[in-house]
């Protein structure tokens, strides 16, 4: 092929230049607005796509970005590694260690928010496929439609915890680890679902064949490739350059995957979300290193991926109302339904099984991939491409406001009223993660009458689950705890500063130890909120680490609460 000429060389870097910035300006919007920046980023992409730049000046757009080009082409290739990286990411989100230690409640709650959007939405392509497009139902697209409406959008889920302050509270784990299983099983699914396009037969054997050899590598890749992984990464660290070089090892691992499972079949994606678990889940990589990933792909690769989204239909033309209300519908009665069943199995209350269902609702980026996907095999027409678009934008934008529905309760917490001058330790003499959580629990035996290596035990196994390192300085140990009545806070502030492996790799120095009742969990996600609301402010925090007594500290606190006011109502 002939190397580009000057013309195309300057039409693509000005394409990509307004893919980015557009993406950039509108995310940053949205951002402020406490809303997923990925809807921004999409809604760049419908403003300079044909919905909106190719209506006010079509010459423009076919200019900029030329169909059928090598310019096109180019901006595909481009986009394809988008949305390989941005599945890499979603994948070291996924803690296969977490899976094993929730339990019962977590494999339940995973089960029935699959089964149940899945089974609805294969039922309404059965019963009404004419709002599709196709005179008659198949089983490719039954089975893609029931997938997207099952699968959930773990970033999503992840930030939407975040602005909630619920991302390291046992129930936002809990949330969490279902969403990883969601979305491996939705990403197992759906990959068995494209062979099965691409063998162009459907019967039991290849079904079998298609399964089995989709799970062996998935088990491969997650067991023998991990380990080499877990036994690489120290090597990488202390041999190279601090961050670069695990960063260029994690790439390359997750292309190459890519390139094996697109070789057998399995399309490329699906190998970088599987190396993303695998990478992710190793003890080696560090909270902060992962956080450095996640800003190099989601603010240059992932912002082209959804931008290039709105490049690829007109939404006006396409909008179908209806059908993007029943994706919506469906989804929310899928996951909240199911959350319900799975909730009433693991004796949750009615109000945290909503909570949960409806922030397993959110479909977000992931929905849209597996819609772009379907697009390209001919599974659904453009006018179900953009109801899924819709959909994906939709939930993610109503899960958020659902939850802080389901969260409102009638018993209101102060944390003022929690820090007790007994329960304050000025000057911790630990070292490390474990032996702060080891002083903290013998301080908290002599107010809860509990057994100190009880206490520690409990913390310590949360601890093991995901770090309570919150950033800032700061660090929230906590654990539920069936034996204890009342909520209990205990601070303890370091000098040094305790490595909690928080995202941003700062050591912490105010560590509060939550320890709340097993049934009332809601108690737990109050304290974590209001202490992040609290230490949001940098002056708050400066002023609590250099606090020379209690009463220094406790005048900081309540202060800023009061200043503040309470923001986790």
């Amino acid at each position: 092929m002939a190397t580009f000429t000057e013309i195309e060389i300057i039409v693509l870097f000005l394409s990509i230049a307004l893919m980015l910035g557009t993406a950039r300006i509108l995310g940053e919007i949205f951002r402020r607005f406490k809303l997923p920046s990925v809807i921004g980023e999409i809604l760049a992409g419908v403003m300079i796509g044909p919905t909106v730049l190719g209506r006010i000046s079509p010459d423009f757009f076919n200019w900029i970005f030329p169909a059928g080009t090598r310019l096109s082409f180019s901006i595909e290739v481009i986009v394809l590694l988008g949305v390989t990286f941005l599945l890499f990411t979603a994948g070291i989100e996924v803690d296969l260690s977490s899976v094993w230690k929730q339990g019962r409640s977590v494999i339940l709650l995973s089960l029935f928010s699959i089964l149940i959007p899945l089974a609805l939405g294969v039922a309404i392509t059965w019963l009404r496929p004419g709002l599709f497009g196709a005179g008659s139902a198949s089983l490719a697209l039954s089975l893609f439609i029931g997938i997207t409406l099952a699968i959930t959008a773990l970033p999503i889920i992840a930030k939407i915890l975040l602005d909630l302050n619920l991302l390291k509270s046992d129930f936002g784990i809990l949330m969490l680890t279902s969403a990883m299983i969601n979305d491996l099983f939705g990403w197992l699914l759906f990959s068995v679902l494209i062979q099965l396009i691409e063998s162009g037969t459907v019967n039991a054997i290849t079904i079998a064949k298609t399964i089995l050899l989709t799970i062996g590598i998935s088990f491969l890749i997650l067991t023998a490739l991990r380990y080499l992984i877990n036994q690489t990464l120290p090597w990488i660290q202390a041999k190279t350059e601090w961050p670069g070089g695990v960063i260029t090892f994690t790439i390359i691992i997750g292309l190459i995957l890519s390139a094996i499972t697109e070789t057998i079949g399995i399309h490329a994606i699906f190998g970088a979300f599987l190396a993303g678990i695998a990478v992710g889940d190793s003890p080696q990589l560090r909270e902060h290193t992962k956080e450095i990933i996640h800003q190099f792909i989601n603010n240059i690769f992932a912002p082209l991926f959804f931008v290039s989204i709105g490049l690829r239909i007109d939404f006006i033309r396409h909008f179908d109302p209806l059908l993007s209300i029943i994706f919506i519908v469906i989804v929310f009665v899928g996951k909240i339904g199911g959350s319900l069943i799975a909730g009433r199995l693991s004796r949750f209350s009615l109000r945290n099984s909503a909570l949960i269902g409806s922030g397993m609702s959110a479909s977000g980026a992931m929905g849209i991939i597996l819609g772009i996907f379907a697009l390209e095999y001919n599974i659904i027409n453009q006018a179900t491409f953009a109801a899924i678009v819709i959909m994906a934008i939709g939930t993610s934008l109503l899960s958020s406001p659902l939850m802080k529905i389901f969260m409102k309760t009638r018993e209101r917490l102060n944390l003022v009223d929690l820090i007790e001058s007994k329960l304050f330790v000025r000057s911790l003499k630990s070292r490390n993660s474990h032996e702060a959580i080891l002083e903290l629990s013998e301080i908290a035996e002599t107010s809860t009458q509990l057994d100190r290596r009880l206490i520690a035990e409990k913390v310590l196994e949360r601890e093991q689950i995901m770090s309570t390192g919150i950033g800032d300085h700061i660090a929230v140990p906590h654990a539920l705890l069936e034996e204890i009545k009342n909520p209990t806070l205990i601070v303890g502030m370091s000098v040094d500063g305790i490595d909690f492996n928080a995202p941003d790799d700062k050591p912490a120095h105010l560590i509060f130890m939550i320890l709340t009742p097993e049934d009332n969990p809601n108690s737990q996600i109050q304290i974590l909120c209001q202490i992040a609301n609290i230490f949001l402010d940098s002056e708050t925090r400066e002023n609590a680490i250099h606090a020379k007594n209690f009463s220094e500290f406790i005048a900081t606190v309540k202060f800023a609460y009061h200043k503040s006011g309470d923001r986790c109502e």
